[in-house]
């Protein structure tokens, strides 16, 4: 039965790399609305629930974001919001070794939420191991546009490379409508990879670099600059017949700023890492386990010329989790999982009325249950009520989707 495999429980170290957010769902293109910063807040709960709304194990080698299907999570994090992933992927093949196809995504990053829509077109092998395609994220305003530029190869089972090139806003200097221009323009270069070896190791990463841009606003006077480099490393090794060893570690770095003529108006210099270890069963049985350490560091800095060097968020945060998957039913898989949480934060922006301190314990129940759809595709449907159990209170409830075309 081609039932998703899941697993969980144990404890143990971690491994602190800076590396990136949000990494492992491909691209991460600069975006020209970035420079109005997030419109919403992080609090102390915002990685924890969404920590809490992930398929389980964290750590496993996927290439899901591109491939065909419709894979993607949505969730109450707050009153008011809701955390959104959602990639939805579907390409045709024809006679003649060309495809076409359509890619949309729907995400949130640390600059905040954001759609990507993209057409693209191609040559792809009979075999399906070569495909090199030229992707557009067409909007009416012309100056919206992003060109992308991928290639895959796929030399066998488990294995593939993917190369993307993306030059966003492609057409801004000539299609814009104001005196606004790019005097470098934003590039974007994307690389990842995975592969799996005959003992059962595997191996998988990605490196995504927003190159330096400088964009100038003649009517504000204003100048701006931005980039930003990020990386992820990914490892499976197995330690026995029924158990591996899974470590996951990703992060960030960016530089922004904002010029008034020569003066220095805003300066915002970001920092993140996250980073999981754990242990997984790992052959598929009745009852699969899973379980380990996560910790995530994430560090802002605003520098103005009215104050000096402020904090605008400083967040540590370790999280102890583990479960098990049951299979119930052939077609119902049970997947309770319990997270404990460490945070200490501490954030300050100039509009906040009461400053962001915390530092404590939080934990949450999760549990999940999920449905086989189709047998043949592995199709599934996840239902996540989840539970705070620090606040006895319902924790947001999310339903993911993991649909194979």
């Amino acid at each position: 039965m081609a039932v998703m495999k899941t697993m969980l429980l144990s404890s143990m170290l971690v491994v602190s790399v800076q590396v990136q957010a949000y990494g492992w769902s491909g691209p991460e293109p600069f975006r020209l609305e970035r420079l109005d910063g997030r419109s919403f807040m992080l609090n102390e709960e915002s990685f924890l629930h969404r920590s809490s709304f992930q398929a389980m194990p964290v750590v496993r080698m996927q290439d899901t974001w591109a491939d065909d299907g419709w894979y993607g999570t949505a969730g109450s994090t707050r009153s008011r919001e809701f955390y959104v992933q959602s990639h939805l992927q579907k390409r045709v093949q024809f006679d003649v070794p060309m495809f076409v196809g359509v890619r949309f995504r729907r995400d949130e990053d640390l600059d905040g939420r954001f759609d990507r829509t993209l057409f693209g077109s191609g040559y792809a092998s009979a075999d399906g191991r070569l495909e090199l395609g030229v992707w557009g994220d067409v909007q009416g305003s012309k100056e919206q546009i992003d060109l992308q530029v991928e290639g895959v190869w796929r030399p066998r089972a488990n294995q593939w490379l993917r190369a993307t090139v993306i030059s966003p806003d492609a057409m801004y200097n000539s299609k814009t409508y104001d005196s606004s221009f790019y005097q470098r323009k934003p590039l974007t270069l994307h690389l990842a990879a995975g592969t799996s070896f005959a003992a059962g190791q595997q191996l998988y990463g990605f490196t995504n670099l927003n190159r330096q841009m400088e964009y100038h606003q003649p009517e504000l006077e204003q100048q701006w600059t931005d980039k930003q480099y990020s990386a992820g490393i990914g490892w499976l090794l197995p330690v026995s017949a029924n158990w591996q060893i899974g470590l996951q570690s990703q992060g960030l770095y960016g530089l922004r700023q904002q010029l008034q003529g020569d003066a220095l108006v805003l300066q915002l210099r970001r920092q993140f890492s996250d980073t999981s270890l754990e242990l997984q069963s790992r052959q598929s049985q009745r009852i699969d386990y899973w379980g380990g350490v996560r910790y995530l560091t994430l560090r802002e800095q605003d520098q103005t010329q009215l104050t000096q060097l402020q904090m605008l968020e400083q967040r540590d945060e370790w999280m102890l989790y583990g479960g098990f998957a049951w299979n119930w039913r052939d077609w119902i898989r049970l997947k309770p999982a319990l997270m404990l949480s460490y945070a200490d934060i501490k954030g300050q922006r100039p509009d906040d009325d009461e400053p962001l301190d915390f530092s404590g314990i939080m934990a949450k129940l999760v549990p999940m249950v999920e449905f086989l759809l189709h047998q043949q595709s592995g199709a599934v449907i996840r239902v996540n009520p989840t539970i705070e159990l620090h606040n006895l209170s319902f924790g947001g409830g999310n339903v993911q989707v993991h649909i194979p075309f």
